[in-house]
């Protein structure tokens, strides 16, 4: 009986370290996934401000020369 029952305290144990393992991944893998999205977030948003900027001064150009 005790030999059963280390076995399943075992079979336990190795499922918890699997499941543990499995989520340290997962966390690794999103932490990757979001810093891969903030520097293209980052990239956009710059691309945004210099577009917003030609843009104005197009429009300025605009109201002095026509």
């Amino acid at each position: 009986r005790n030999k059963v029952q280390a076995t399943l305290n075992n079979q336990d144990d190795d499922y918890r370290k699997r499941t543990q393992a499995e989520m340290q991944r997962r966390f690794v893998d999103l932490q990757f996934k979001r810093s891969e999205l903030e520097k293209q977030l980052k990239r956009v948003n710059e691309v945004l401000f210099s577009l917003g900027r030609e843009m104005e001064v197009h429009f300025a150009y605009d109201r002095l020369y026509k």
